[in-house]
């Protein structure tokens, strides 16, 4: 019965190693696809070439399109990283599904700063701004799909993930594609207007999370 016992335990421990592995690895390839797409927004920019010093603050300032391109983008992807790094603190196991889900992330995640540069250099064009609002739709997606997988069921979570947190990020998740979709006929008649409403997505989404985590919090505990 004790050989047994310590059977188990040895096996216990070496799924947890083999999980901690495979964590650690899945992680580092994210954090590395979020951090070189985020580095990428930059080369958008180039150095404004002028006959003379007088007329650089007006060619620097001529850019302001592309700032708020890179500025969007910026926070869209740093929201993402966020979400993925919550979600991923309460999952427990994986199987190749929720793997390739993660995948389809990365891959729209590294394909925004093509639509940012797009948006940045056409300013004021809907087909841009349209061009922009769909890209993070279909990222937005697979953000919302991987989590809702994980957490079909409670079988890839932790044991000690609460209702409420996985209700939240499933609403934090749907909260993005939602938003971006309705933004499309602003980005269609009004596409500057559209970017600066596209910056309230990590506010919005944040709202979204605290709510739902404090609507269960608040729900009268069985005595």
């Amino acid at each position: 019965m004790a050989g047994m016992i310590e059977s188990l335990d040895s096996a216990e421990r070496l799924e947890q190693r083999r999980h901690r592995h495979w964590y650690d690895r899945l992680m580092m390839l994210c954090d590395g696809v979020f951090a070189i797409a985020i580095t990428l927004l930059i080369l958008q920019f180039a150095v404004p070439a002028t006959a003379s010093g007088a007329g650089l603050p007006k060619a620097l300032l001529g850019l302001w399109p592309r700032y708020l391109a890179y500025v969007v983008s910026f926070v869209v992807i740093a929201r993402f990283w966020i979400t993925h790094r919550l979600a991923f603190r309460l999952i427990a196991r994986e199987d190749g599904v929720l793997v390739w889900l993660n995948l389809l992330l990365l891959m729209f995640v590294a394909f925004l700063p093509f639509p940012t540069a797009v948006v940045g250099a056409h300013a004021g064009s809907p087909a841009a701004a349209v061009f922009y609002a769909m890209s993070v739709i279909l990222a937005s997606i697979a953000s919302a799909a991987y989590w809702w997988y994980a957490s079909s069921r409670g079988r890839l979570l932790r044991p000690d993930a609460g209702r409420a947190r996985v209700r939240a990020l499933r609403a934090r998740g749907l909260s993005g594609p939602v938003f971006f979709a309705l933004t499309l006929p602003i980005a269609v008649f009004a596409p500057y207007a559209a970017e600066i409403v596209w910056i309230l997505v990590f506010p919005l989404t944040r709202l979204v999370f605290v709510w739902f985590f404090a609507e269960e919090d608040e729900q009268p505990q069985p005595t």
